[in-house]
């Protein structure tokens, strides 16, 4: 076949880090091509370099034999080269209908903006992948997995030939994910071309045509895929090897969430509730949790996009008023009403969007690591300035982060990198933590960093923190969590343990119902 688009010898710096090193690819016509790699393996860099975002250092992208300008998204967009960013860039402030077509505005006779048909066409498209959508509601009031549809939505309203979805899925629910996949192949039938990016396997055997490896911004491999994807060889590049030692211990990567799995008892050998709520209710969508979870114990959540989880953990962590319910932290009774309040009392909170509630992504990761604890220092001016460095390169060390230097801006890094970073402020000693909040934390991680990341929630729970998780994929639930309770529409309905914890259980709870 011949190609539609050629990447020649891309190389891209940034300072002394290379994050492409002459890497060369190709996209037939009408194909899915995965792209694959570890998290700062350059996939999302070359992305951005094709679509215009980002210039190389280096190289030549040519599509149908015409060279693209580099570094001119506008030039991308005319010759047919669009992305959905794995963090949407939407205007907060403005409906989603303006947010599809931001920049590619539908115009009538005269050049006068068409605003009817764009409201229509956004709404067109929007329902194709999930159904009942406010037209009029702002961008910023969306969830996290709501933003992504709307910035798929975007990538889609520029009716490309080549389209770079950039882990489109990561907070998508299965029924989600499944609707992207129909509009996919749809796309891919009428000849779109489609860069897909993604860390879940299934995925990229379900979709992709042929799959192209990345390790430390070079080109480790390329196969077809064929129905049935060989996974240890694409694991073996990844890890940056070519033989069965590096499959195999990405596959042990893979499963070593299970030995978070174990119910912790306190050091007086008595289980004790950290966490106890009653009624809890906020806004419209959480209508009336109970739970409780004890010390050491991993406690998860599970339901459909929409059902109040994100609520659920951001009241308690004080971010979101709390309409109605009671809380009890190691029992005393507690009202959350403010994130600092509920730090000061030990509860704290890893956000669904690390972006807008996680980071200072113009600041450094030794800056973002130490913050929260530099804000609870009793004596903020004599700061322990030795200490401070020491927990930063023990994170750093600990949680393998990927950077050039501890000043490297944060924005610098993967994205799995910076949910490490966001994640290691909680290691700090001088931050008691009796409950871990966590939305969806290995959102768009890879699975070597996924294995890290539960390996520190895990230390925490074996310190005697209480650890509540809410994660997008039931798989992730299941192989890290003690006990799992299911929410339909803003309510309980479900709590599973021991051989009750299975996927069909899960999935029957999921829509509200009990499995047989």
């Amino acid at each position: 076949m011949t190609p539609i688009l050629t990447v020649e010898k891309i190389t891209k710096r940034y300072g002394g880090v290379v994050a492409l090193d002459a890497v060369s690819v190709h996209l037939n016509a009408g194909e899915v091509m995965g792209l694959l790699g570890a998290n700062g393996s350059g996939k999302s860099t070359l992305s951005s370099i094709i679509a215009g975002d980002s210039r190389p250092d280096g190289g030549e992208i040519h599509l149908d034999g015409v060279e693209l300008a580099g570094g001119s998204p506008s030039a991308a967009r005319a010759a047919g080269v669009a992305i959905a960013h794995q963090h949407p860039g939407l205007a907060p402030d403005l409906p989603v209908w303006e947010n599809v077509y931001l920049g590619a505005e539908i115009c009538s006779a005269g050049r006068f903006l068409n605003r009817a048909a764009a409201r229509k066409n956004a709404g067109v498209l929007l329902e194709s992948l999930r159904p009942d959508w406010d037209l009029d509601a702002t961008a910023g009031t969306l969830t996290a997995a709501d933003q992504q549809l709307v910035e798929i939505a975007k990538a889609l309203a520029l009716k490309a030939r080549v389209l770079i979805l950039d882990e489109p899925t990561a907070a998508l629910a299965t029924a989600e994910v499944e609707s992207l996949m129909r509009v996919i192949r749809a796309l891919t039938a009428g000849g779109t071309s489609i860069v897909f990016i993604s860390h879940r396997m299934a995925e990229i055997e379900a979709l992709c045509d042929r799959v192209v490896v990345l390790c430390n911004g070079r080109l480790a491999g390329e196969l077809a895929v064929n129905d049935r994807i060989n996974e240890p060889q694409v694991l073996a590049w990844m890890g940056g090897a070519g033989g069965g030692a590096a499959a195999a211990h990405m596959h042990e990567a893979r499963v070593a969430e299970e030995s978070v799995k174990r119910l912790r008892v306190a050091s007086n050998g008595e289980v004790r509730v950290a966490l106890r709520a009653r009624g809890l209710q906020a806004g419209a969508r959480l209508r009336g949790v109970d739970l409780d979870v004890k010390r050491g114990e991993i406690l998860g959540i599970a339901g459909l996009q929409g059902h109040g989880q994100e609520e659920l953990l951001d009241t308690l962590a004080g971010y979101k008023k709390l309409d109605a319910g009671q809380v009890e932290l190691c029992g005393d009774a507690i009202t959350p009403r403010s994130p600092r309040q509920m730090i000061e009392a030990g509860v704290c909170l890893v956000p669904n969007d690390r972006h807008r509630q996680g980071l200072w992504l113009d600041q450094s990761v030794e800056f973002n690591l130490v913050q929260v604890g530099v804000n609870f220092e009793p004596s903020a001016w004599r700061l322990p300035r030795l200490s401070m460095k020491r927990f930063v390169d023990d994170v750093v060390a600990r949680l393998r982060v990927k950077t050039s230097d501890v000043r490297q801006p944060v924005r610098a890094l993967s994205g799995g990198n910076q949910q490490k970073v966001v994640i290691g402020r909680w290691l700090n000693e001088r931050i008691k933590v009796n409950v871990l909040l966590l939305s969806d934390p290995t959102k768009g991680v890879d699975v070597i960093a996924r294995k890290e990341i539960y390996e520190a929630v895990g230390t925490l729970a074996d310190a005697g923190a209480a650890v509540i998780v809410y994660a997008s994929d039931t798989d992730e639930l299941l192989a890290v969590c003690d006990r799992l309770i299911v929410l339909y529409e803003g309510r309980v309905v479900a709590g599973l343990e021991g051989s009750d914890m299975n996927e069909a259980q899960v999935t029957s709870a999921l829509f509200g119902r009990s499995a047989a």
